[in-house]
């Protein structure tokens, strides 16, 4: 009993278990219920992702898709209220919803094309 009680104050009877001094940047704590088998795949998972060649390419890749999500975030909320306004300038739906899509898939198209060219200038061949 009393190795039970030791190994408990001493931060958890289980390997690794009590709390850290530090996360890696940009980390949260989370709480899920796993079995024992799953709670050591996890954890060897993430010993992975924050370790090897790979798995660090990866993990800037999810940046990256979080980065993008982020801006998409950001820009869509003016694209949306200029949208809403074609929509009510068409008198809603049908006709409004149509034109919406149509001035929506022609804003894409000129913001693509825009951004292509701003990268060109600055990213000239050799």
């Amino acid at each position: 009993m009393e190795n039970v009680k030791n190994s408990i104050k001493a931060g958890g009877a289980r390997e690794g278990a009590g709390r850290k001094k530090e996360l890696p940047e940009g980390a949260r704590v989370t709480s899920f219920k796993l079995t024992e088998t799953e709670r050591i795949a996890v954890k060897n998972f993430i010993a992975e992702l924050r370790g090897g060649k790979k798995s660090q390419a990866e993990m800037l890749e999810a940046k990256r898709e979080q980065r993008v999500h982020e801006l998409i975030a950001g820009t869509t909320d003016p694209i949306t209220e200029a949208l809403y306004e074609v929509i009510n300038l068409y008198g809603g739906r049908g006709k409004g919803f149509r034109e919406a899509e149509r001035v929506g898939k022609t804003i894409s198209v000129i913001a693509f094309k825009d951004a292509v060219q701003k990268w060109d200038k600055e990213n000239p061949r050799d």
